[in-house]
């Protein structure tokens, strides 16, 4: 059976089989929702509101329940990666507003860009150079970092194998008459 459904506020409207999730319901009409996690219902930023329609979809996953508020489910968001559409009718969807959810990486190199080119040059440059001195901390740090960490790695081998050695070592200084005795007292204890 097919499904009538309704993306708003664009007016973008078709037709999609049941069975099809509501993310590539809008991908197969022409429409695109975000979805910073590819789809896996691992954010929100494909969260859209079901203003008609919601008793032909799925119950809710545990993705959405993890995700969205009860405020927002109540308000009846759905995450359209998670919400399949299960029977036939008709259904009006809205994607919520990027002030109500995450927002993509996308939008936000967006957002940086457009702020960036409403800057006066002064202003740039030094954006610019505060940028390029906090990865070079990065660098830097992370350079000092390897080595040390590795080095804590090596001595921490070195010292297991020295106190092998020394426990060795001591065991062997040890009268026969001890040897035997620690021999019977670890195998009473197993």
């Amino acid at each position: 059976m097919s499904v009538n459904i309704r993306f708003e506020p664009v007016g973008i409207t078709g037709i999609v089989a049941e069975g099809t999730y509501l993310w590539d319901a809008a991908k197969r009409i022409g429409t695109r929702l975000p979805a910073e996690c590819g789809g896996r219902g691992e954010c929100d930023t494909c969260a859209v509101t079901i203003v008609e329609g919601a008793t032909l979809l799925s119950s809710l996953t545990n993705a959405e329940r993890a995700r969205l508020s009860p405020e927002r489910l109540a308000a009846g968001e759905r995450l359209a990666c998670q919400a399949k559409i299960l029977y036939g009718g008709d259904i009006e969807v809205r994607p919520v507003p990027v002030t109500e959810r995450e927002e993509t990486t996308a939008e936000t190199v967006s957002d940086f860009r457009s702020d960036f080119k409403s800057l006066p040059l002064k202003k740039k440059l030094a954006t610019l150079v505060e940028l390029e001195a906090h990865t070079m901390f990065e660098t830097l740090n992370t350079m000092v970092e390897v080595p040390i960490s590795v080095g804590e790695k090596f001595m921490n081998l070195v010292a297991r194998k020295g106190r092998a050695m020394s426990k060795h070592d001591r065991d062997e200084r040890r009268p026969a008459e001890h040897r035997e005795e620690a021999g019977e007292e670890f195998e009473e204890s197993e």
